[in-house]
């Protein structure tokens, strides 16, 4: 895959996404752990294909999902640090 292919692929996978769960966490301790897990499903990808000649496509897939979660957290950045701002500041909305 090229660059142009591979950030297609990327926002592709990031429209998915966002149809299959469109509710993304303000609190950015979730929305960490959902870039966790994906990136966890990376890494034992790498191992199924290293350790278990597993195909190494699935590496290309979970490195796509892992892209996407992040380009997600990073667009919600925003709205984590309004909620913490709104919370030292003893308002809920």
């Amino acid at each position: 895959m090229n660059r142009q292919q591979t950030t297609a692929a990327i926002l592709n996978e990031v429209a998915r996404a966002e149809q299959l769960h469109p509710h993304w966490p303000a609190d950015p301790i979730h929305a960490a752990a959902i870039v966790a897990e994906e990136s966890g499903e990376l890494v034992r990808a790498a191992l199924n294909h290293v350790y278990f000649g597993k195909d190494a496509g699935e590496i290309r897939t979970e490195a796509i999902q892992t892209a996407a979660t992040c380009i997600r957290l990073l667009e919600h950045a925003d709205t984590g640090a309004q909620l913490r701002a709104r919370s030292s500041a003893g308002t809920d909305g």
